[in-house]
């Protein structure tokens, strides 16, 4: 079937006409039939194939013919596709009123496709009526909260009309009642403002309560190493601390037992060298967070279903981790349990945090896990199976400046993975587990990741 709901694009309301000359378009008018047609009756012909037949002619810019068929499909079948195809066209003739006449017709003969519904409230919107817009997206997602496109339009929609409130509390409605519904979530989070809301900050954790930290890394990269260790260095300026480099580590769970053993700190975080801390008060918020828990993490699954924990996809995932992109950052959220995700199974092991003691008594297993994969998931799947408290914190502002891969290294740390964890053998989920917004710097990237961590509060930004 073709597409009938319109273009989709990032234009005012996430809405653009298709460029068609207006010379070749004539005004819409419902023509006499002639004896021809009337004994062509469209009845015994496939409307599908005729919609295809006209859709062809717009394509090669023969509108009146396009539209001719249009009409004729409708006169004789009131197929709401007809109608729908009918509509499209005057819309992208710049005849809204007539648009939105044709779409009436289209959702009154199929009131049960969501794309009718869709073709309406972009065809209110390029009108400028971004009320009507608004008030018929968030009809549609009432009903049918998984039509393609529609959430990302109404979180641009509320933002013209100023109905921003409204669409969070939708977004939170929807998502809530279903969690695999990721699209609903992607809106929330374009809709969450980025700008500093000036609440108050915590209270500091007291000079005299400040436990000190011992950060371990294992890196080889003297420039990246020097940037990490610096970002560290910003983000606990009034807190003990050092930091302990493994460079010739064979393996991370290798150079993590040994740098366990010679850190001094009573907490110990195990990072990857390739991290920036945005949060200013950083050593204030872990210390909050560990309060919680026994390990903490910025991203991990209450479901082990496979050998790498994003496998359990959603709504099993949690957390936020941020990326350098193109534009400044990009905030990735997997959940809107914030802004701390208990009952964690499995996580990444970008960043981990716990006391040492917790890491002497769980070991991490070099010969298990002999390369640079799976070491997170082995280690923190046995913390839980131990019985410690795992949770994710969505508000430490971790940037990790690479992506994971799944090479043939990763391969066959699998294939001992599962031999030691049959749990571990499951295949990937389909539900798609993360969302993400850009953000121009790390100004706006931790006061976007701050506004989504308030979101369990009853007002929102």
């Amino acid at each position: 079937m073709p597409d009938i709901s319109g273009p989709n694009s990032r234009g005012r309301c996430s809405l653009r006409r298709r460029i068609i000359p207006t010379h070749m378009v004539s005004v819409f008018r419902r023509p006499r039939s002639t004896a021809r047609e009337r004994n062509a009756s469209i009845a015994a012909m496939d409307v599908l194939a005729a919609l295809s037949a006209a859709l062809a002619a717009l394509r090669a810019g023969r509108i009146d013919d396009a539209r001719r068929a249009g009409e004729r499909i409708w006169r004789q079948s009131s197929d709401a596709r007809a109608a729908g195809f009918l509509a499209l066209l005057e819309t992208d003739a710049g005849r809204y009123d007539s648009a939105l006449l044709w779409n009436d017709r289209a959702r009154q003969s199929n009131p049960s496709d969501p794309r009718f519904a869709l073709q309406g409230a972009r065809v209110a919107g390029l009108m400028g009526d971004h009320v009507a817009a608004f008030d018929r997206l968030a009809a549609l997602l009432r009903d049918a909260p998984r039509t393609k496109g529609a959430w990302s339009e109404f979180a641009t929609v509320a933002r013209t009309c100023d109905r921003r409130a409204e669409a969070v509390a939708a977004c939170i409605r929807a998502y809530d009642a279903e969690p695999t519904l990721v699209y609903a979530l992607n809106a929330l989070l374009h809709l969450i403002s980025d700008e500093p809301q000036g609440e108050a900050a915590p209270a500091a954790v007291p000079t005299s309560a400040r436990r000190p930290l011992s950060l371990v890394t294992c890196s080889n990269d003297d420039t990246q190493f020097a940037a990490m260790a610096a970002s560290y260095d910003r983000a606990l300026p009034d807190w003990p601390h050092d930091i302990v480099r493994i460079a010739d580590a064979t393996s991370l769970a290798e150079g993590y037992t040994r740098g366990v053993a010679v850190a001094t700190g009573e907490i110990v975080i195990f990072s990857h060298d390739d991290v920036e801390i945005l949060a200013g008060d950083f050593g204030h918020r872990l210390s909050r967070r560990l309060a919680e828990c026994d390990v903490l993490g910025v991203a991990g699954a209450t479901r082990a279903t496979g050998p790498a924990w994003p496998f359990a996809g959603s709504p099993f995932l949690h957390g936020s981790v941020i990326y350098p992109d193109e534009t400044g950052y990009r905030v990735t959220v997997y959940s809107r349990n914030v802004p701390l995700a208990r009952d964690i199974r499995v996580m990444d092991g970008v960043f981990l945090a716990m006391r040492r003691e917790v890491a002497l008594r769980i070991g991490w297993d070099a010969e298990a896990c002999d390369g640079f994969h799976g070491y997170d998931v082995d280690f923190t799947l046995r913390a839980a199976q131990a019985g410690l408290r795992l949770a994710v914190a969505s508000d430490l502002g971790v940037v990790h400046r690479s992506y994971g891969s799944f090479d043939t290294r990763w391969e066959a740390t699998v294939r001992k993975l599962v031999a030691r964890h049959p749990e571990l053998n499951g295949e990937r989920s389909k539900e798609t587990g993360f969302v993400a917004r850009s953000v121009p710097d790390a100004a706006h990237a931790m006061a976007l990741v701050d506004n989504w961590a308030r979101m369990g509060k009853a007002s929102f930004p």
